[in-house]
């Protein structure tokens, strides 16, 4: 493209504007290599006054070639355009609220002017005849817009009320996502508790133990009487039972010594089988017991369920083996490290390696037998960068000091200077295009 001053141009960056607009250009300074953006406007403007912001690319100075009037603004040598629509809305919305909170606006928001920088998104183009009645509402669309080219606009920005800010916005933006709230606990239904004075009426207390749930209960049972038939008794019906809280539960007596002198009891009324009498009757305690079917089992003193075994001790050998185990597991972890000490400290056969790994070659294009001069203009970090040292000649051999992105100026004598970027170790040649 046609040179501008001592800028050229390397592409165009306008898009669909009419051709009266303002044009944005990306170029290379000639004298330093350093890319630039140019703004090449339809009259010639002072400098503008804009407020200094990290969000913001100030332009620089201003020119006029011919009848050409322009705008500089340097660009970091790594600024890439804006792709992320998220760090795209932050860093955009932070540079208008800069410029709205200073009563100034933009009038020209579009993907030309964001830029990359580091990992923040800075916005240019401001305080430049872009045409047209520029408002903060027309900056906030078109930066929308913009936003949905890139891939889509973030949720917090969507639905917007009217006369919504960029301050607004950016707060919108920074704030944290709702958390679904957890409902409280529900506590459950106390027990209801018997009435004491319908209890002694009635004399019965209804039984709320789960019969799949092992329970031992404590009972007093009455003395009990001969029945009829030689050697048989006949139990009592009911009996009072207690379970540590206030639940009761009837309890069936299957078996009785002989000899015993038991006294008449009345018999239960056959429709509350499962209550039992308030009144506590003295006699012999005994225990009551669920079983896993739901039965229940009458366990008297003397006749107990037998204890369970005892647990087989731990053979002899076992504590010298997990004592031996240990050592072995320590003995083992100490020559690990021992070997990875001994590892390190010996001096690895690598100097080869990283001296071969950095050796990148150069190929010469557009001209022939032309030496190029190539020098640093970037590099990884510890590798010190002077742009005036000339670090190898193209086409040729030059050895960069340690594996990274570079970026290197080349110049030749009748040839504009450019910049070349590589990404070493590599094994494939790097061309150098020479631009009359």
């Amino acid at each position: 493209m046609k040179p501008l001053g001592p800028y050229v141009a390397a592409r165009d960056l306008t898009g669909d504007r009419p051709a009266e607009a303002v044009r944005t250009l990306r170029a290379t300074d000639r004298l330093t290599g350093m890319p630039v953006l140019l703004h090449v406007l339809p009259h010639a403007v002072p400098l503008p006054d804009l407020p200094s912001n990290p969000s913001l690319l100030l332009p620089s100075e201003g020119g006029i070639d011919g009848d050409t009037a322009y705008m500089v603004t340097e660009l970091p040598p790594h600024a890439l355009p804006a792709s992320d629509p998220l760090l795209t809305a932050r860093g955009a919305l932070s540079g208008l609220a800069v410029l709205h909170g200073a009563g100034l606006t933009h009038g020209g928001v579009d993907a030309a002017q964001l830029w990359s920088v580091d990992g923040r998104v800075a916005l240019a183009g401001a305080g430049l005849p872009w045409g047209g009645e520029a408002t903060p509402e027309r900056d906030l669309r078109d930066l929308l817009h913009t936003l949905d080219t890139l891939g889509g606009v973030p949720p917090a920005l969507r639905d917007l009320p009217p006369g919504v800010s960029a301050h607004d916005l950016l707060a919108r933006l920074d704030a944290p996502p709702e958390l679904p709230q957890t409902p409280a606990p529900v506590a459950p239904p106390e027990p209801s508790q018997p009435n004491p004075s319908q209890a002694g009426e009635e004399g019965t207390v209804p039984l709320s133990i789960p019969p799949s749930t092992p329970v031992v209960l404590a009972a007093s049972v009455p003395p009990l009487q001969h029945g009829d038939a030689a050697g048989e008794a006949t139990p009592s019906p009911q009996a009072e039972l207690e379970v540590g809280g206030d639940l009761t539960a009837p309890a069936s007596v299957r078996e009785v010594h002989e000899g015993e002198e038991a006294t008449p009891v009345p018999a239960a009324p056959a429709s509350t089988p499962e209550r039992v009498t308030g009144r506590r009757v003295v006699g012999e305690p005994v225990r009551i017991r669920w079983n896993a079917d739901g039965t229940r089992e009458l366990v008297k003193p003397g006749r107990e369920a037998p204890a369970p075994a005892a647990r087989s001790r731990r053979p002899a050998w076992l504590w010298p083996l997990l004592i031996l185990l240990v050592l072995l597991l320590g003995l083992g972890l100490w020559w690990a490290r021992r070997s990875a000490a001994v590892s390190s400290a010996t001096p690895a056969p690598v100097t080869a390696t990283a001296a071969a790994c950095c050796d990148v070659r150069f190929v010469v294009r557009g001209a022939s037998g032309v030496p190029v001069r190539l020098s640093l203009l970037s590099a990884p970090g510890g590798v010190k960068v002077d742009p005036d040292r000339e670090v190898g000649r193209a086409p040729g051999t030059v050895h960069l000091p340690r594996p990274g992105t570079y970026t290197l100026r080349v110049a030749a004598e009748g040839y504009t200077p450019g910049t070349v970027t590589v990404t070493v170790p590599t094994g494939l040649p790097v061309p150098v295009t020479l631009a009359p």
